[in-house]
C-alpha cells in the first residue's frame, strides 16, 4: 500500500469514527437498526462470535449499555448483543403490543374518528407523544394511539 492510499484509508477511518453516534445520550434509550442486516456480537469487538442478526431496517431496539463506540442492544423479545454505533440510528419506531387490533385515531382520545385499524406487532414510525398519547405513522396512515400499547417509548419521555 503506497503512502497516499494509507493516508486516504486513515482519513476514512477517522471520519467514519467521528460520524459514529456519540455516547453522551442516556442509557437506556430507544433507537432503530440502520441496515437490513446487522450483526450483534457476544462482546464489543469485531472479531468475536455473532450472537444475533437483525434483518430489518428501522426495527426498534433498546440501548442498554455502552462501551466506547459499541452499544449493547435488545429487541422487543430481549434478543440482541453488541453492535457498533454506526449501525444504529436515532430515528424512532415502535411496535404495537396489543393482543387485538387497535384503532389509529385522528386525534388523541377521539374514538369516533378512526384513521385505520392496526394489527398487533405492526412496526410504525414514532412522530411525537403528548401525555398518554403518541402520534405514529404506519405505512401511509398517520394518527394517535395510547402510549400503553407501544413498545419503543418510555412512559416519562416527551413530557408525559
Amino acid at each position: 500500500m503506497n503512502k497516499f492510499s494509507l493516508l486516504v484509508f486513515i482519513s476514512f477511518v477517522c471520519i467514519a469514527t467521528s460520524l459514529a453516534v456519540p455516547n453522551n445520550f442516556p442509557v437506556p434509550r430507544f433507537v432503530t437498526i440502520k441496515f437490513n442486516e446487522v450483526n450483534a456480537r457476544t462482546v464489543p469487538e469485531n472479531d468475536c462470535p455473532i450472537e444475533w442478526v437483525f434483518v430489518k431496517k428501522n426495527e426498534p431496539v433498546e440501548v442498554i449499555a455502552e462501551f466506547g463506540q459499541w452499544r449493547k442492544i435488545r429487541d422487543i423479545k430481549g434478543e440482541g448483543g453488541w453492535v457498533h454505533s454506526t449501525v444504529i440510528a436515532g430515528n424512532r419506531s415502535v411496535v404495537v403490543v396489543s393482543k387485538n387490533p387497535i384503532l389509529l385515531l385522528s386525534s388523541p382520545g377521539k374514538y369516533e374518528k378512526a384513521v385505520a385499524k392496526l394489527l398487533p406487532e405492526i412496526r410504525c414510525s414514532l412522530n411525537k407523544c403528548q401525555k398518554e398519547w403518541c402520534q405514529i405513522t404506519c405505512n401511509s396512515y398517520k394518527g394517535w394511539v395510547s402510549r400503553k400499547v407501544l413498545w419503543g417509548v418510555y412512559p416519562e419521555e416527551f413530557g408525559s
